[in-house]
């Protein structure tokens, strides 16, 4: 399992650099990396996924991603996300490729890689 940790934060008074925490976990056979889970404005349960050096986007799991709703459903912050299985990971890794393959905007399909 591959786990970045970025740190940014910006202090204006001394123009230094520091790092605020984020923890991504690398998806094992595609390029995608898992940021958090969590629920959109109207309550469904979504996950949060990002391309390296990208923006993240949001996918809802109630019906999209039933095994992916499944395997995440008790996590409550991104922390949470270290304690995910790899076989779990490369379940999530591809249920969500497909759903990008089939559904995911233009963009999204052209960035997507799987080995």
């Amino acid at each position: 399992m591959k786990i970045i940790i970025v740190y940014l934060r910006i202090n204006k008074h001394i123009n230094k650099i520091t790092m605020a925490k984020d923890i991504s976990v690398a998806l094992p056979e595609s390029n995608l990396y898992l940021v958090a889970s969590g629920l959109d404005v109207n309550g469904n349960k979504v996950v949060k996924l990002r391309f390296p050096n990208e923006r993240a986007f949001s996918i809802q799991t109630n019906s999209n991603l039933p095994k992916t709703h499944a395997i995440l459903r008790g996590l409550k912050s991104p922390k949470d996300m270290l304690e995910v299985s790899e076989s779990d990971l490369a379940i999530i890794d591809e249920e969500c490729s497909e759903f990008i393959k089939e559904h995911g905007s233009p963009s999204q399909k052209k960035k997507l890689k799987t080995y």
